[in-house]
């Protein structure tokens, strides 16, 4: 925030202040999805169709469309959730590598998404716009309710059996199992939450854009393994929490938010993202071996 602040002088403002707030809040809750994932030893590569899928569905809800937006959301929910599902029966019980298992659920989610909607188009409900984009002084709603999803998240993460449990998975599996933990179960009900978290962006990202796009969430996708990553959590799992993607979303934000304030092409913008999430990954396998190094 500082070295931003130097370098525009607008950054500052609460009107830029609040549209940055905007920006965190769909990669934020996408970024927690991941979190649930990695933190249990896996990762879910089709959010990103999930966030699409969900603005296509709700793009039928405006001026002309066929569906109400109560019955539209409850269907993105659905389909995030059994996205989920599948995610996890696919990994424990095929056996499937969680990258191979989620990039190919990406696959399928990309191809409905393209089926309903060969280009963006379409129309999110004005008035539930509307309401989540009110902001309370400078701060928007979305960001609120953005903000009570994490918390929720956290303790749902730190007070709860399954939370724990969660954590112990993603340390070692086979600890958990011998203490009686059931590994399977974790690991198909995290999936299954992410698929509901990447949902959840979605409609937080269709009602920041009125409309719906087949493709508009692929870069949050990436996005959202970066920000997990550099807030902290370990990619092997077990370590980490909301706190710290939080914290991980708003530096991708404010990043992209400075960029774009100095004219920087997006094609860099996408670099310098990639190697923010490579610098993250290397400082991570550092500390991981010299921890290692003063264990023996």
């Amino acid at each position: 925030m500082l070295i931003t602040s130097i370098l525009s002088p607008t950054f500052l403002t609460g009107q830029n202040l609040g549209n940055v707030a905007d920006r965190i809040s769909p990669l934020s809750i996408v970024a927690l999805a991941q979190t649930v994932c990695v933190l249990s030893g896996g990762i879910d590569l089709s959010l990103g169709a999930n966030v699409s899928l969900a603005t296509v569905i709700l793009s039928f809800t405006g001026r002309g469309g066929t569906l109400a937006i109560g019955p539209a959301l409850l269907v993105c929910l659905l389909t995030g959730m059994t996205a989920g599902l599948a995610n996890g029966i696919g990994i424990v019980h095929f056996n499937l590598p969680p990258l191979i298992m989620t990039l190919s659920s990406s696959v399928i989610l990309q191809g409905i998404s393209l089926h309903f909607r060969e280009i963006p188009g379409g129309s999110v409900d004005m008035a539930f716009c509307d309401a989540l984009g009110e902001r309370i002084g400078f701060i928007p709603v979305r960001f609120m309710l953005a903000l009570v999803l994490y918390a929720a998240v956290w303790w749902f993460l730190s007070f709860t059996k399954f939370g724990r449990h969660i954590y112990a998975v993603g340390g070692n599996a086979e600890f958990a199992r011998r203490s009686g933990i059931n590994p399977t179960l974790v690991r198909i009900g995290t999936h299954t939450i992410a698929g509901v978290l990447g949902a959840t962006g979605g409609i937080m990202l269709a009602a920041r854009v009125y409309s719906g796009d087949p493709v508009i969430g692929a870069p949050l996708g990436m996005d959202s393994v970066a920000a997990t990553i550099v807030g902290g959590t370990s990619f092997p799992g077990g370590i980490g929490g909301p706190v710290g993607t939080l914290a991980g979303a708003a530096l991708m934000a404010m990043m992209s938010n400075l960029l774009n304030m100095l004219n920087i092409y997006v094609h860099y913008q996408y670099i310098l993202r990639g190697l923010i999430l490579c610098g993250a990954l290397v400082i991570y396998h550092a500390r991981r071996k010299a921890g290692a190094a003063d264990a023996h």
